[in-house]
């Protein structure tokens, strides 16, 4: 096949998939009971009990929801210097009516992409709470690597992510309307990495749907074709005068929060994924493996790039509804 046929084959493959607004789904034919998380792990992503008041702060009221936003301390384990010591939430409380006699709703957290101003998430959340679920999303800052910083700070910002999402459940679950025996978890990307390594670490949440992640974060790093993670990444090798070797060796000594690392804690029907073939970001390879480490899971195979598969983003949002539907209802 010549490059010119390749390219209106992947054109072609792109618009049908956009007009028929599907991708190839293959469902979990053999569930695996996770591993037990390592006592030594669990503590890792331990912290204080205790937790402080929050401060919430109407942003805007619809008809199905209103939007607040919501702060309170982040609260770390003895020795762990918060890089983002402040927890900040923007929480989509839905009106629906509850069909329970309790009048309590399930609740989900959608875990953002790397960095940005959040537009698809807002509509993913959006979207949830017209439906009936709460919806919290945390913000949170880029997780690229930098020259100025020791590559050990990647596994601190890993860590630190972990430990917000799980305060951010401490916090749902005190929420009169919230039923925390129905939460569940989202990400995009980056957000469905941690998604992925939520299921491992929080048993609250019940269900899980991680689009686009993959595995190792330093096969990622180190093999992706996406500028806006190769430019750091040569970057940081000039200005710490190491080679390519170097640096991947760094990171896999130093990255402990790791998909493909957690992937063994996870059950493998309590996740849904979503995965780009054309993914030049994440890398397919990547997302295979992952998928393989979790004892491949129901997944959704979108004929897109990583970029590219957001134009299914209707699609993703009403797969994952009916997922969340079947489960948390």
């Amino acid at each position: 096949m010549n490059k010119n046929t390749h390219i209106k084959l992947i054109a072609l493959i792109t618009a049908t998939a956009t007009l028929s607004g599907c991708g190839v789904t293959y469902p979990l034919r053999k569930q695996r009971t996770a591993e037990p998380l390592p006592t030594e792990l669990a503590e890792y992503y331990t912290y204080p009990s205790q937790q402080p008041e929050a401060t919430r702060e109407l942003v805007r009221e619809r008809e199905r929801h209103r939007q607040w936003l919501v702060t309170f301390p982040l609260r770390t384990p003895e020795g762990f210097e918060a890089i983002e010591p402040t927890v900040e939430i923007e929480w989509y409380e839905s009106t629906v009516p509850s069909d329970r006699a309790d009048g309590k709703l399930p609740a989900i957290v959608l875990n953002p992409i790397l960095g940005g101003d959040y537009p698809l998430e807002r509509s993913i959340c959006r979207f949830l709470a017209n439906q009936g679920f709460h919806v919290a999303m945390p913000h949170r800052k880029t997780l690229k690597i930098s020259p100025e910083h020791k590559i050990e700070r990647l596994e601190r910002l890993l860590r630190q992510g972990i430990l917000r999402i799980r305060q951010v459940v401490d916090w749902m679950e005190k929420e009169e309307t919230v039923d925390a025996e129905r939460m569940g978890c989202f990400g995009v990307s980056m957000g469905g990495i941690a998604t992925v390594m939520l299921a491992a670490i929080e048993p609250r949440f019940k269900i899980n749907v991680a689009a686009l992640p993959g595995g190792s974060i330093a096969d990622i790093i180190t093999s992706t074709q996406d500028k806006m993670l190769t430019e750091p990444f040569t970057k940081y090798l000039a200005a710490n005068d190491l080679t390519e070797d170097q640096l991947e060796q760094a990171l896999r000594e130093s990255i402990r929060t790791d998909p493909l690392a957690l992937a063994p804690y996870v059950d493998n029907h309590n996740l849904y994924m979503f995965s780009a073939m054309f993914d030049r970001t994440i890398g397919t390879r990547n997302a295979q493996r992952l998928w393989h480490a979790l004892g491949r899971p129901r997944v959704t195979h979108l004929p897109f790039g990583h970029y590219t598969a957001y134009l299914s983003l209707p699609y993703i949002k009403l797969k994952s509804l009916s997922y969340f539907e079947k489960h948390l209802r």
